[in-house]
């Protein structure tokens, strides 16, 4: 089935109410298509996806020497240090075994948009292993740990050196967190189209549900996580996973842009943690440095294929042997087997096109 065409059978199969697809491919944007209740200028919730944006703003200050994957946070952020987490490393976070993965289910979310407060309460977290040692997926924590560990080395908030660093030189539609009230009017907001998680497969306990109330929360929106709530378009998505490709393929491509060089780039995109059991997720994991990669399922079981999920309703990713890079949003949260459908079905069809 055409690209389009399958876009919009998922859309008539009631899997969301609205999306964008982007798709380039050698550094030339492809398809950039609208569907449902979303215009071309329309925002959604990148929500997980957020995280490999994080990450080459972290491996920027790297590149540039200010900063080596091994510092212990704790180096340049003393109170880190609380809870047993002396040793963690920026490596550790990056690839998920930093030990500290969630708050505690008494944290007040109303308050996520204090960045003062998250990172206090971020560093009195106990390590839950001694960091380094097992792997955890960090949904919220490691934007919060890797955001200050930019402000304490730069001395900019996150929000303000990933627009300055790396959203406005590639011309990304893109912000971490909304703004002001005129760009929220732009945000899709997103839906829970089912219950059913790993976790709860009779969908009981309306987790998605919970997630959908906690993200569209006006202080989650306004926020600054680093690991979560950046919000833009497709294109803008795709855009920087191309950035990365075309680095990753040592084109001239944005060479001028991209703050990696490509050799920082295979590095941060190749296996650096793999594990048969994930204490959050539970389930295989494979990270890069801030990515997924090598994983079991499309797209990622596609040879150097790498990227970020988000929040059962969006895939990000470059796939530099085919020069691609996807951006596929929606407002819809869906079930496991529904989402990778969407993501494998989708993934083939782009293959498909370039065969």
């Amino acid at each position: 089935m055409a690209i389009g065409d399958l876009a919009r059978d998922h859309l008539e199969r009631g899997w969301h109410h609205a999306a964008q697809l982007a798709v380039y491919r050698d550094g030339q944007l492809q398809l950039d298509l609208p569907l449902g209740g979303a215009s071309e200028e329309a925002q959604f919730l990148y929500f997980s996806a957020t995280k490999s944006l994080t990450a080459v703003a972290v491996l920027a200050l790297v590149e540039r020497h200010e900063l080596t994957l091994d510092t212990p946070i704790a180096e340049v952020w003393p109170e880190f240090g609380e809870g047993d987490k002396t040793a963690c490393t920026v490596r550790d976070v990056l690839t998920h075994r930093g030990g500290f993965p969630v708050f505690p289910p008494d944290y007040d979310w109303t308050r996520i948009d204090d960045w003062t407060g998250v990172t206090e309460a971020t560093a009195a977290l106990p390590a839950e292993w001694e960091p380094g040692t097992d792997t955890g997926y960090h949904p919220v924590t490691y934007g919060f740990a890797l955001g200050e560990v930019i402000r304490r080395v730069d001395g900019r908030e996150p929000r303000a050196f990933m627009h300055d660093e790396i959203f406005d030189p590639l011309g990304m539609d893109c912000s971490l967190g909304i703004e002001n009230s005129e760009e929220r009017d732009r945000v899709v907001l997103p839906v829970a189209m089912s219950e059913v998680t790993f976790d709860d497969p009779e969908g009981s306990e309306a987790r998605t549900s919970g997630i959908v109330d906690r993200f569209r929360m006006s202080a989650m929106l306004r926020g600054q996580l680093p690991a979560a709530n950046a919000v833009g378009t497709a294109e803008a998505l795709a855009r920087f996973y191309s950035m990365l490709e075309r680095r990753w393929n040592e084109s001239e491509d944005f060479s001028n842009i991209c703050p990696m060089s490509p050799k920082l780039v295979q590095f941060a995109t190749s296996v650096q943690n793999r594990v048969d059991f994930d204490r959050t997720s539970h389930l295989p994991s494979s990270y890069g440095l801030g990515f997924l990669v090598g994983g079991a399922f499309a797209p990622f079981d596609e040879p150097d294929v790498f990227g970020h999920s988000g929040q059962q309703c969006v895939i990000s990713y470059a796939d530099p042997h085919r020069g691609l890079a996807v951006a596929y949003v929606t407002n819809g949260l869906q079930d496991p087997l529904t989402v990778q459908l969407r993501t494998e079905q989708m993934a083939t069809a782009i293959i498909e096109a370039c065969d």
